[in-house]
C-alpha cells in the first residue's frame, strides 16, 4: 500500500471512529430509542479496497459492542444490532426500545435467517456472543449481527 494512501486512509478511519464515539456519547442510555442508528463509514471508503471493507466491518462490530455496553444495564428493554451491506456506507449500528412513536418493539427481524455462514463476518464477529443473520432482499442481501439471546 502506498505510504501516502495509508496515511490518508488511516486518518479517515480515525475520523469515522471519532464520529461514532461522538454519536454514542450524545445519547442518553436511559432514554427511549426509535431505531436510533449511526454509520461507521459515512463516505463509503470501505468500498474502494478489500482491506477497507474489512475495516468498515470491524468498526461496525466494534461500535455494536460499545452500544451494547452502553445499554447493557437495561437488560431486555433495549435491542442493539448492526447491519452490514455490500455498500459499506450503508453499514449501521442500531439501538431500539419501546418509544412514544409506536414503532414495533421488539424489532422482529422478519425474513432474517439466523446462524448462517459468512466467512467475511465470521473473521470479525465473536460467534460465542453474537450471531449472524441474513435477509435476502430483491437487490442484495443484508447481514444482521445481534447478541445471542
Amino acid at each position: 500500500m502506498d505510504r501516502r494512501y495509508k496515511k490518508r486512509i488511516d486518518r479517515y478511519w480515525s475520523k469515522m471512529e471519532k464520529q461514532c464515539e461522538d454519536a454514542l456519547s450524545r445519547i442518553d442510555p436511559n432514554d427511549w430509542f426509535n431505531l436510533w442508528h449511526t454509520h461507521p463509514d459515512w463516505d463509503g471508503k470501505g468500498n474502494s479496497r478489500p482491506e477497507n471493507r474489512i475495516r468498515a466491518i470491524e468498526l461496525t462490530f466494534q461500535f455494536l459492542v460499545k452500544a451494547e455496553a452502553l445499554t447493557n444495564h437495561r437488560n431486555n428493554e433495549v435491542q442493539c444490532f448492526a447491519i452490514v451491506k455490500k455498500d459499506t456506507m450503508d453499514n449501521s449500528i442500531y439501538i431500539h426500545s419501546e418509544n412514544p412513536n409506536y414503532s414495533e418493539f421488539p424489532f422482529k427481524y422478519e425474513g432474517v435467517s439466523w446462524d448462517i455462514e459468512n466467512k467475511e463476518l465470521e473473521s470479525i464477529v465473536n460467534l460465542n456472543k453474537h450471531q449472524i443473520g441474513v435477509f435476502q432482499g430483491e437487490e442484495e442481501p443484508t447481514f444482521f449481527i445481534r447478541k445471542v439471546a
